[in-house]
């Protein structure tokens, strides 16, 4: 059945005219979705009707939906159930259906029954939209007992072999977060949640360009039904099946605003009336008056040091600037979407805890910048208070920082009040974001982890303050950090100085330098209800175990760069110089070795001649290396400025970890006193050299020789 010979206002499946369609593809070409769903809504098309469910009704929506789609080579919505497309049909088919439905009103006395029309429809594979919530269905459904779009559905599905794929749908014009408390503005022209028509267009025209399409996870209704057969009727399933997709969508609005917002005076008001704040503060008053009223005031003060101030204009001002910064300092930020989309996957299991490597200052700028802009709720970050000074202070808190003492020595009740503000922030659903290793490295390996803030997520889990944590470990790597020469000067016996607004200022400089590529990587994310279950002999109190797991993870998603391969290089077999074959005979070799143990490298490596050529170039620009040329000419010998040595060895230290086991059995090969050293010996000496450094280096989890041997001899039968 043509759907265009068909008697009703809800189908758009012609090509308008000229001027509509370069209207509507002009309107809505800014608009951006999850394009990691493409793949997936194909296959479903293929195997199956896509039947589209949005929360809400919306013509505009509606439009949206289908010329984007089909901009896009997508299944698109080709009709909708009870949503009057007429404004957008030709006049002609617009008289044509009048006439029919005025005839068919005069002969029989009512109109013509959409449901069979749908129902053909689907079954000719006709990908369709469907509303969740919908006041004048629901009254048809309550009241006159009719049939509404999931219950058609699922009685078409069960005469049906092949499936129909149910997608959960949103858009979202801004990435304000939604507030517990209403403005004026929200009462008179609708909520966010469901915006009044006159707000709509106004959120489209003013935030196109940000606007966002996501998908809740699909649901498939022949599996559906063949799981509720023997307990379900008909219309309980439906109904079991609209709460699905419903908070399928409300889930994936969560992930892009975050949680409901409560205000910063909600929050004061729900940690400092804590019973255990008001126990810490009563114990320490002692029945003392007005050594009370003071520890009450010290416990204001407290939150108001710790706690962070959210402002969504912050966070778009900050997008705005950043994205000039990064165009003037480095050459773009490396971060796969597949990665980007497993994260987003997990968010609907608990609050997110990002856990990223900690090299630089702008860690944790690059990280939000990227999640802000891949429409993800930035998380709460946890900062040390050497950050907390006029004005960068007040931009971090707004932006979502929270502050931190470098030390809780002697101060009991700040203790208390900083636990109690992180349990929460996490009972809310806010995702959070802290360094494991405290500090910044200066030596380009990861430090080792600290437990402390660990301890107080664990504790409000085992509170019971959330059903789960989820935490997510994040490499963040440089081609060149812009700290560099500071990290040399402090390496060199320099005292380290304090952050203050004098080094901002002092940082305009670096905005004329090119510091290469930033690579974020995201790691195999950890439930701490899957890890407990699985280290059921830690306990509660397993914080060592999980933290060293978290930081092997970062370690595992550490990205080898041009730079890094460079360095690992010069400094493993060229400190004396080289000609240029000599040292791609050397990267070689290293990239071969990466391979095999399935180590991932910057794709620029899969060039590596190009990339290589580039990064000796950039070091020769900064004098790192330098060159000496033979008389004639015809040969150039490359070699490393003595004094630039500890610049290189950062770099190389990035990615020693995935050569630590192998330089210990080397080490045991050339120190052996005997011809042939027996594995018992190299077994041996391997384990010793471990514990000998053991506050070096970051090892897998039980590692030794033996494991090492078996997975080379696996690799080379492959």
């Amino acid at each position: 059945m043509p759907l265009k010979q068909t008697q009703f206002p809800f189908i758009l499946d012609y090509k308008p005219r000229f001027f509509l369609t370069w209207f509507l593809y002009r309107l809505f070409k800014r608009v951006s979705f999850n394009e990691t769903m493409a793949g997936e809504l194909k296959r479903m098309n293929r195997e199956g009707t896509v039947v589209y469910a949005i929360k809400y009704r919306g013509a505009l929506d509606y439009l949206l939906y289908h010329f984007l789609f089909l901009k896009h080579r997508l299944p698109f919505p080709k009709l909708t159930l009870d949503l009057n497309m007429a404004l957008v049909l030709p006049l002609a088919d617009v008289f044509r259906i009048l006439k029919f439905h005025t005839g068919h009103l005069l002969k029989h006395g009512r109109l013509r029954d959409k449901a069979p029309f749908f129902e053909a429809a689907v079954e000719e594979k006709i990908t369709s939209l469907i509303c969740l919530v919908d006041p004048k269905g629901f009254r048809k459904h309550y009241i006159h007992a009719r049939k509404d779009a999931l219950h058609l559905l699922l009685e078409t599905q069960k005469d049906m072999g092949r499936p129909i794929f149910l997608v959960p749908l949103l858009v979202l014009y801004k990435m304000a977060p939604e507030k517990e408390v209403p403005n004026l503005r929200e009462i008179f022209f609708g909520f966010k949640d469901k915006p009044g028509t006159l707000r709509k267009i106004i959120l489209f025209f003013r935030h196109n360009r940000r606007a966002f399409i996501d998908f809740g996870t699909p649901i498939n209704l022949k599996e559906t039904l063949s799981d509720s057969a023997d307990h379900l009727t008909l219309e309980q399933t439906a109904e079991a099946v609209k709460r699905q997709a419903i908070e399928g969508i409300d889930r994936q609005k969560r992930i892009i605003l975050g949680p409901v917002m409560k205000s910063r005076q909600q929050l004061r008001e729900i940690v400092l009336k804590d019973p255990r704040v008001s126990e810490a503060i009563d114990s320490a008053a002692s029945k003392n008056k007005g050594r009370l009223k003071r520890l009450r005031k010290d416990a204001s003060r407290y939150f108001n040091e710790i706690a962070a101030d959210y402002n969504i204009t912050y966070i778009e001002f900050a997008n705005i600037v950043l994205t000039w910064i990064w165009k003037r300092m480095f050459e773009g930020i490396d971060v796969p979407k597949e990665e980007l989309a497993a994260v987003r996957k997990w968010a609907g299991k608990g609050p997110l805890i990002y856990i990223p490597s900690h090299k630089s200052h702008i860690d944790y700028l690059v990280l939000n910048y990227v999640l802000y802009r891949h429409h993800m709720h930035v998380p709460r970050i946890a900062a040390g208070n050497n950050l907390n000074f006029w004005p960068i202070g007040r931009f971090f808190r707004k932006s979502g920082a929270f502050f931190i003492r470098r030390s809780f020595k002697g101060a009991r009740l700040y203790t208390v009040i900083f636990k109690q503000y992180i349990k929460a922030l996490l009972k809310e659903g806010h995702p959070l974001e802290f360094f494991i290793e405290g500090g910044r490295s200066r030596s380009g390996k990861l430090i080792l982890p600290k437990i402390g803030f660990l301890s107080i997520l664990v504790e409000a889990y085992s509170e019971g303050f959330c059903d789960d944590l989820i935490f997510i470990p994040t490499s963040i790597v440089y081609d060149r950090i812009i700290e560099e020469n500071a990290y040399l000067k402090e390496l060199g016996g320099e005292k380290k100085q304090g952050e203050s607004f004098h080094q901002v200022v002092k940082a305009g400089r670096f905005l004329k330098k090119k510091f290469g590529k930033i690579y974020i990587r995201f790691g195999k994310p950890l439930s701490l209800t899957d890890f407990m279950g699985h280290h059921p002999e830690e306990g509660v109190t397993g914080y060592k175990p999980l933290a060293f797991d978290l930081i092997r993870s970062i370690n595992s998603a550490t990205l080898v760069t041009p730079f890094a391969i460079m360095a690992t290089a010069v400094l493993t077999r060229h400190r004396r110089g080289f000609h240029l074959p000599e040292l791609n005979e050397t990267i070689a070799m290293i990239l071969e070795f990466l391979k095999t143990y399935r180590v991932q490298t910057a794709s620029t490596l899969n060039q590596h001649q190009n990339a290589l050529q580039e990064t000796l170039a950039s070091l020769m620009n900064t004098g790192v290396i330098n060159t000496l040329e033979n008389v004639d000419g015809t040969e150039t010998f490359y070699y490393l400025s003595e004094e630039k040595t500890p610049e290189l060895s950062y770099y190389k230290n990035s990615i020693i970890h995935y050569f630590v086991s192998h330089a210990f059995v080397a080490v045991s090969l050339l120190a052996g006193r005997e011809e042939i050293t027996g594995p018992r010996q190299i077994e041996s000496d391997y384990d010793f050299l471990k514990d000998t450094f053991r506050f070096e280096f970051i090892y897998h989890e039980g590692e030794n020789i033996r494991a090492n041997i078996d997975e080379q001899e696996r690799n080379d039968q492959m």
